[in-house]
């Protein structure tokens, strides 16, 4: 008897996990995981240090709420973060993401710290003052890019 009891709650929880991973792979194999997939890119490009990298998926119309109101101003700090840097680490947690259509807010945790040559470990929140954001992001010719980053603290 308590073997086959053993056996049906092994069934059920096979059956509510192959359930579980359905839904969660469905869900993931949507626009939400793309922007998920997304967020992980920008992560490596930045670790990456490669300029194209971070540019790319970065929308023509990008602005922020630190300053940069072209794509065009992204890039010269970005320039000047890579050639004055030994390391970048961006760690992007906490991502909750809203789908409207063809753009997405995604509001995350945004932690990030360069090795400078000429100052050390800068933080990202000591520079800018912000750890939580919003990213909007839009789908432009069938990718999803950033559009606009927006520091909540």
């Amino acid at each position: 008897m308590k073997a086959k009891r053993a056996v049906a709650i092994a069934v059920l929880v096979a059956v509510a996990g192959v359930g579980v991973y359905l839904i969660v792979r469905q869900k993931l194999s949507g626009e939400e995981g793309r922007i998920r997939k997304l967020m992980a890119q920008v992560e490596k490009n930045f670790e990456s240090q490669k300029l194209s990298k971070c540019l790319a998926v970065a929308s023509d119309d990008y602005s922020d709420n630190i300053g940069h109101d072209t794509k065009a101003e992204l890039e010269d700090d970005l320039r000047l973060l890579f050639q004055t840097s030994r390391s970048v680490r961006v760690k992007l947690q906490d991502v909750e993401i809203e789908v409207r259509g063809n753009e997405a807010d995604v509001a995350l945790t945004a932690t990030a710290k360069a090795e400078n040559v000429f100052l050390g470990d800068v933080s990202l929140h000591r520079v800018v003052g912000h750890t939580r954001y919003v990213v909007t992001v839009r789908k432009e010719r069938g990718r999803w890019k950033v559009l606009r980053a927006e520091g909540l603290d």
